[in-house]
């Protein structure tokens, strides 16, 4: 496939806003700035870099934004994503030449160049699943993040512009394949009763509730009013009946582990004095949920 024919949107600086369709390859070989950049290059005021920076072309890797450039006006996606590694997120990396030429050897890379300050490096790689481009972009920072290189956030926007750039000796792979990595979230870790010891009589007997509670998905929380009840309850327990109450809050289909977790922190400020654990156990007997006798 040839990358370097695909169409992008091309700005005339980051003021403007409607930009017109080039492709990629006439962007990254353009020498229209490159006197300009290697002046830009030599200027130890960062300020003025970056006055410089603003008024040079700027190009939207990932695709077409008509009439403006809005992610609700992507007309069509490249297939591609620009990826930045710049030197303040990675203070340990000093020679760009050299990681630029060690990651030529991703079979992924299409294209790798220095930066418009040459302090850093941005890289052109291929997608199979541009509709999913923002897993896609957390899956890469994953990747990269495991040979210890940070790469962007903001490169996770599919509107990002990228800057111009000017290398004499670019690494190119025409034959790169497309990057198959789809970030998926981590399951969350459900709450589970806790093993408390024995002579923390209530402790258990709440415990062993909850046992009953999980195994069985018996949800006692059903209804706000319940809800709260059982939060009240689980409340005088203090911070040993946090867990217990999102173990039980769990059990409804409308459980939201934020809104159940700042539920409890209001119910241990407010210490309601009308209700105690007994309360807990009551609704429990009500459902069917078997006391925990002392021997």
């Amino acid at each position: 496939m040839n990358y370097f024919r695909k169409e992008i949107s091309v700005y005339n600086g980051v003021s403007d806003n409607q930009g017109t369709i080039m492709s990629i390859g006439n962007f990254l070989f353009s020498k229209e700035y490159e006197n300009t950049i290697k002046l830009l290059r030599h200027l130890s005021d960062k300020d003025e870099r970056n006055a410089w920076k603003r008024q040079l072309p700027q190009a939207t890797i990932s695709g077409v934004f008509l009439p403006t450039r809005s992610t609700l006006n992507l007309s069509q996606h490249s297939g591609l994503i620009c990826i930045d590694i710049d030197a303040k997120d990675n203070p340990g990396i000093g020679d760009w030449e050299k990681l630029k030429h060690q990651l030529a050897i991703l079979p992924q890379v299409f294209y790798g160049s220095l930066s418009v300050s040459g302090n850093g490096i941005f890289v052109i790689i291929p997608l199979f699943y541009p509709n999913k481009h923002l897993l896609q972009f957390k899956q890469l920072q994953h990747d990269f993040g495991k040979m210890g290189i940070v790469i962007d956030a903001a490169c996770s926007d599919i509107t990002r512009m990228r800057c111009m750039s000017y290398d004499e000796h670019p690494i190119i792979n025409e034959n790169a394949i497309p990057y198959e990595g789809l970030y998926v979230e981590p399951p969350k870790p459900k709450r589970t009763f806790r093993n408390y010891p024995k002579e923390q009589d209530v402790l258990v007997q709440v415990g062993e509730c909850c046992k009953q509670i999980q195994r069985y998905g018996i949800d006692i929380t059903a209804g706000y009013d319940q809800w709260l009840k059982v939060g009240c309850s689980l409340a005088t327990l203090g911070e040993d009946g946090r867990d217990f109450f999102h173990l039980c809050s769990q059990q409804n289909l409308g459980y939201n582990e934020v809104k159940t977790d700042k539920m409890f922190s209001d119910l241990l400020r407010r210490n309601y004095q009308s209700i105690n654990i007994n309360t807990f156990f009551w609704i429990c007997q009500q459902n069917g949920i078997k006391l925990f006798k002392n021997k």
